[in-house]
């Protein structure tokens, strides 16, 4: 009876582990000490995509999303955060609820043309990965929702940002962050991207 109880005991636990859900953690902390969720949104003629397409929250809405901010001509950290993000793309199926997002932080130099070109030489479709434009404040208010911000550095030849995706869900809430560039963690966003996806 004793090793029946033990079973039955392990077995309840081994599931409450497996179904455990990622946290939300697009939340504010008011002036009460208590949490305000909200969720990633678009508004409407802010953000163009590397077609010249307008993208609002009806382009994420039902989708599990990677979103993250970057800029072409980055010397540093953007080409190894490509080449994770790229084979992230090329390993989930192609379907209409995976989408990355990347915005660029430097929209003066990464006109619509450039950011063509950057996303076809990803080798992936347009409808899986789209590359976003705006002015610098509205770029900097939608970096304030993924909780992340950038600056130029002082020569003017970079900026400071961060090496960090962040997973959305399909109710556009943030259920993870990742440094990508960090293998633990790229390992966790792949386990927990195919949690959503699958």
């Amino acid at each position: 009876m004793r090793w029946f109880l033990i079973a039955i005991i392990s077995l309840s636990l081994g599931c409450k582990s497996s179904e455990e859900q990622l946290p939300i953690l697009s939340y504010t902390i008011n002036n009460s000490g208590d949490k305000e969720y909200y969720t990633i949104s678009y508004e409407e003629g802010v953000f163009k995509n590397q077609l010249g397409q307008d993208f609002t929250t009806q382009n994420i809405q039902g989708k599990i999303v990677l979103a993250n901010f970057f800029f072409t001509r980055c010397p540093s950290i953007c080409p190894p955060m490509r080449n994770a993000l790229i084979d992230i793309a090329k390993n989930v199926l192609e379907t209409e609820n995976f989408l990355l997002i990347s915005h660029t932080i430097d929209p003066k130099s990464d006109t619509a043309e450039v950011l063509k070109a950057y996303a076809e030489a990803t080798g992936v479709s347009n409808n899986q990965w789209q590359f976003l434009r705006a002015s610098e404040e509205q770029t900097k208010a939608q970096a304030k929702q993924f909780m992340t911000n950038f600056r130029p550095n002082e020569d003017g030849t970079d900026f400071y940002h961060s090496s960090y995706v962040a997973l959305v869900d399909e109710d556009q809430n943030i259920r993870g962050f990742y440094n990508v560039l960090v293998q633990d963690d790229l390992s966790r966003l792949k386990k927990d991207l195919n949690r959503f996806l699958n």
